[in-house]
């Protein structure tokens, strides 16, 4: 492993895709950077594939930046990333590391994604204690609570791209709400939608992308990658996946492998019978 920074609140390191901050006590998206110098790369190995260079993206949640700086640099300088993060501090680690890695072709904005421009709360953290820092979502403000307030955007409203070749949204439980707030620019360009869904949220935002005329998989992509960039075998994440709805415009008919089609509203990996070896 190479650290080029191992004092202070961050750590420094040369990832697969570039240089970035990490904060070790960011227990998933940090441990994995340091441990292996990558996060869900079996995601990324999705998303590469769904992006061609000179392309624009849009992702909500983009955390510390580790798939906005592989997707800025697929794209390259005739392409555009507009990346959304809420967290001040964790907003402030994703410019870092995109001023270390010189990208230039990202816009990022210190705001949530939602379907109305409102303010919402998000609690207060503290970053030198060990936490999922990515596993915060936003809630209506309270009395007494502006300090932490934050600035909740459509996307309709706040970004003008010239072509729109993807939408990741990984928002804690917002992603329909992201979605109806990017209406316009999903019928205007019809982008592939890469979007975690959880138990509780998947039949409403199946309905949704079944009325825009989306087809929809579930890709779920292992934390833990054996050939991962620091070939560290040990595993720390066990069998933990991401529940991910890939969503195609019905027209494009893209081949779409390695992902198991949704069958409809219910449908959710959590529901799905579990294996056996008689199953095999």
């Amino acid at each position: 492993m190479t650290k080029l920074l191992e004092t202070g609140l961050y750590r420094l390191i040369e990832g697969r895709h570039g240089r970035f901050l990490a904060n070790p006590q960011d227990r998933y998206m940090g441990k994995s950077m340091l441990t292996y110098g990558e996060f869900s790369e079996q995601e990324w190995t999705l998303l590469n594939q769904l992006i061609p260079n000179g392309g624009c993206v849009i992702e909500a949640g983009a955390n510390m930046g580790c798939f906005t700086v592989p997707l800025a640099k697929k794209v390259g300088a005739g392409g555009l990333v507009y990346a959304f993060e809420p967290q001040l501090l964790v907003f402030q680690q994703l410019c870092a590391t995109l001023a270390l890695n010189d990208l230039v072709n990202v816009q990022a904005f210190n705001a949530g994604c939602g379907d109305e421009p409102e303010w919402l709360n998000l609690i207060r953290t503290n970053p030198a204690v060990l936490n999922n820092f990515g596993g915060y979502s936003l809630e209506k403000l309270q009395a007494g609570q502006s300090e932490t307030r934050v600035r909740v955007e459509k996307l309709d409203d706040a970004v003008d791209p010239p072509r729109l070749n993807l939408i990741k949204a990984d928002v804690e439980g917002m992603e329909l709400a992201t979605l109806r707030g990017a209406d316009g620019l999903i019928r205007a360009f019809r982008p592939t939608l890469y979007l975690e869904a959880h138990a509780e949220d998947a039949p409403a935002l199946i309905e949704h992308l079944q009325a825009l005329d989306y087809d929809m998989h579930w890709h779920l992509p292992m934390m833990y990658n054996p050939a991962n960039h620091f070939g560290e075998a040990k595993n720390i994440f066990g069998g933990t996946v991401s529940f991910n709805l890939l969503a195609t415009a019905s027209e494009r008919k893209l081949d779409i492998k390695g992902a198991r089609k949704v069958s409809g509203p219910e449908d959710h990996p959590q529901t799905w019978p579990k294996r056996t070896k008689d199953d095999d």
